[in-house]
């Protein structure tokens, strides 16, 4: 006896569907964030097999990636489901992309300031590497190469 979901899926070799075990060993979160993820409206809706369990299709894989991605570069849950729903071609409107095109150079502009004070801070430790070295510190010198060669001025 066969059973069948609703909608059926379309099927072709490798692109079977993935339980929330499987799908959460995948992306390196646990099942209990998926869920959460689907709740706030991150993750679309499943499918679900006749006896309620959650189906996954590999594109559920792309959702939570990319929402991790974005949480590494500060932007709140709220803010990646808004992001989400803009990059899937919803209808949103425009006040609240206004808010998203805000809150994208915003981040930009706080990770361009921490990237600026990483630049300095090697800048820092090259020199204190070529000065140890100069001091017969060896153990700068390595730190030195560590960091590769000082960057361009631009």
């Amino acid at each position: 006896m066969t059973t069948s979901m609703e909608p059926r899926p379309r099927r072709r070799g490798g692109d079977d569907l993935l339980s929330i075990g499987q799908l959460a060993a995948l992306t390196g979160v646990s099942s209990r964030t998926i869920r959460y993820y689907e709740e706030l409206g991150i993750l679309p809706e499943p499918l679900r097999s006749p006896g309620g369990t959650r189906k996954y299709t590999r594109d559920h894989r792309f959702y939570v990636e990319g929402a991790l991605a974005l949480k590494d570069l500060g932007f709140r849950l709220e803010e990646i489901e808004l992001i989400g729903r803009i990059a899937l071609g919803e209808q949103i409107p425009i006040e609240q992309r206004a808010r998203v095109a805000e809150l994208v150079r915003g981040n930009m502009a706080a990770l361009e300031h921490k990237i600026k004070v990483l630049h300095r801070l090697r800048e820092i430790l090259l020199d204190e590497a070529v000065a140890g070295d100069d001091a017969g510190d060896g153990g700068l010198g390595r730190l030195a190469g560590l960091l590769g060669p000082p960057a361009a001025a631009g």
